[in-house]
């Protein structure tokens, strides 16, 4: 999926030499994977880790490790914090895993008599036990266009385990375990000290983005010339008004009879009704768009590239309607 829509912007991009065409970049408010009940405002990050031994700076190992449970449980506090979703985050700052992390060593659960202690001593509505952070260095070549030789790099895949508990089940809630990864030239791998403080922090990211509600930088491409309209309009984007922009491509889209003319204003003017808060109306104009726009067109490829962007925040925007109930389902444009 990303890799097609990557595909379609830099077709999009290439040919802004043929045609005007800008992009512009915003950042979107996503939704958690994890859609926790509007009453749990306050919540302890507790680190459920086995020990590991202290990591060497001029050690740099390929295979297995595993993460610092300290690091990450602190690194995760200021994420979920720095999110300012609960109103409330605490760390627990006592280890409570005696065990030595192993190959072969079990993620331990929580029992229903350390959840309700926890919770009661920590006065928290929901505990976030941090696991496991499992990491694999794994040696590979990367082909690169245009370069006659792979290039080594060592990619690091991060598995950061966390067990969601609540006062009023035994079992976790919920587990997540996301998974995503590092990657460093094999020439300039880190030290395994330095890897996992790297390590720590991109667990973290990954697991509040499964937590809170997150900001995403993402990109749309629009059209700005051809005529008096089109200018006029992109002066107005600049200036933030999109309602004066969406008011001059429908006149453009009413007025002239092109079906090319007309499909250019309809792909502004989705754009125009989404940055408005309008996604439903955005939809309408794509679908005006596809009836005019020609096969393998360029108008075609921006409709392409737009209706998957559109279609996946659509599908998004129920989840992130219920994640923002907390403060009255104001969503911020």
């Amino acid at each position: 999926m990303k890799i097609r829509v990557l595909y379609v912007l830099l077709a999009a991009w290439g040919m802004m030499s043929c045609v005007s065409v800008q992009t512009i970049g915003f950042d979107q408010l996503c939704p958690a994977e994890v859609s926790l009940p509007e009453g749990v405002r306050s919540v302890a990050v507790v680190n459920n880790m086995p020990s590991i031994p202290e990591a060497k700076r001029g050690m740099a190992t390929l295979g297995s490790l595993n993460g610092d449970g300290k690091q990450t449980a602190e690194a995760l506090a200021g994420a979920l914090a720095d999110a300012d979703y609960f109103s409330q985050v605490i760390i627990c700052d006592s280890a409570l895993n005696g065990k030595t992390a192993s190959d072969d060593t079990e993620i331990r659960s929580l029992s229903k008599e350390e959840i309700g202690r926890l919770i009661q001593d920590l006065g928290v509505d929901m505990l976030f036990s941090l696991d496991r952070v499992f990491v694999q260095n794994v040696k590979k070549e990367i082909h690169y266009p245009g370069i006659s030789e792979p290039w080594p790099v060592v990619l690091t895949q991060v598995t950061p385990v966390l067990s969601i508990y609540s006062p009023v089940r035994e079992r976790p809630v919920r587990v997540v375990a996301p998974t995503d990864s590092l990657d460093w030239d094999l020439d300039r791998m880190p030290s395994d000290k330095f890897l996992l403080e790297q390590v720590a922090e991109f667990s973290a990211h990954l697991l509040a983005r499964q937590l809170t509600p997150y900001w995403e930088h993402t990109d749309r491409v629009y059209y700005t010339g051809g005529c008096v309209e089109m200018r006029d309009a992109a002066v107005c984007i600049r200036e933030g008004d999109w309602a004066g922009a969406k008011e001059l491509w429908l006149s453009l889209f009413e007025h002239r009879k092109s079906d090319k003319v007309k499909a250019r204003a309809a792909l502004n003017l989705a754009l125009a009704s989404e940055m408005l808060g309008n996604l439903e109306e955005a939809r309408k104009w794509l679908d005006e768009a596809q009836k005019r726009v020609e096969p393998n067109s360029d108008e075609e490829m921006i409709y392409k590239y737009y209706v998957l962007k559109l279609e996946e925040r659509m599908k998004d925007f129920p989840h992130l309607q219920i994640q923002m109930r907390r403060f009255g389902n104001n969503l911020p444009e």
